[in-house]
């Protein structure tokens, strides 16, 4: 009779319970595996909206209402009241949620509302309409977004970079844009002090009156044309430039740009032109 090996079956018992510990340590790393809870992800962080009504008081002696907002649209609006009235909306940004915010001054005739963020916070938005009275001077400073004052009594002053300027009053219209596109319109026959429209590329359409006492001078480095038969030349340093004198000529408006497209059309006086306060964004 033959005895059994008894290393062999040592080694085959040793070997059956390390296969046993291993498969049992699986199993136990699985279950904790799938017992352990994934952490919950966060949403991504949304832009806050927050809309205000916020009103400013015209003081006795001031003349001129100065806006300056780099960090949105202005949309200037005609009321009768005796203080400027501003309608926001406000976008903040993540991280920080900086909130802009209106911050008025009174200086020398000059009620000045600028648009301002927390000092060292970057971001965020303030598109505002502002209500007014109409026969104030206004000047208003932008950025890149537009800005739109139509229908003015009083002189206009318009600055943007790269923002849209839509623009028109009865008295004089001085805008200026480097990139930005302009459309204005003379409402009146004649007004006090020379008006200029000047663009570096942005196109311009000026909308003018072909009576009165107008004295009009347009040049650019691009194109030039006009819907009322006013004869274009050319320069000698490349693009074009037209001129026409009307009555006397005592009111000056001057249509220039470095390189934009300049359109000229007649514009034709209404008695509507007089009324924004009912225009809508």
């Amino acid at each position: 009779m033959t005895m059994p090996d008894v290393r062999r079956l040592r080694a085959s018992t040793v070997a059956k319970t390390l296969i046993q510990g291993c498969l049992l340590a699986a199993l136990a790393g699985c279950a904790g595996s799938a017992s352990t809870p994934r952490p919950a992800q966060q949403p991504p962080q949304q832009a806050e909206i927050i809309r205000e009504d916020v009103s400013f008081p015209i003081e006795k002696g001031v003349s001129t209402v100065e806006i300056d907002n780099q960090y949105g649209e202005i949309n200037v609006r005609d009321h009768d009241e005796d203080e400027v009235g501003v309608h926001g909306v406000i976008q903040t940004l993540p991280p920080d949620f900086a909130r802009a915010r209106v911050v008025s001054s009174v200086n020398g005739g000059v009620l000045r509302l600028a648009v301002e963020l927390p000092e060292g916070k970057v971001g965020g938005r303030y598109d505002m309409a502002a209500y007014l009275p109409r026969s104030l001077n206004l000047v208003v400073n932008g950025a890149r977004d537009r800005v739109d004052a139509r229908k003015r009594l009083g002189p206009v002053t318009a600055r943007t970079t790269s923002g849209a300027i839509n623009a028109s009053s009865h008295a004089r219209l001085d805008l200026s844009t480097d990139t930005g596109a302009i459309k204005a319109a003379v409402l009146a026959e004649r007004w006090t002090g020379g008006s200029r429209i000047r663009s570096g590329s942005g196109r311009i359409i000026a909308l003018i009156p072909l009576s009165g006492d107008i004295s009009l001078n347009a040049e650019t480095g691009g194109r030039l044309s006009t819907d009322f038969g006013l004869s274009v030349h050319p320069r000698e340093t490349g693009g074009f430039s037209a001129s026409a004198r009307y009555g006397s000529g005592a009111s000056k408006l001057e249509v220039y740009s470095d390189s934009g497209e300049v359109i000229l059309e007649h514009a034709v006086l209404l008695e509507q032109d007089g009324d924004s306060s009912d225009e809508v964004d």
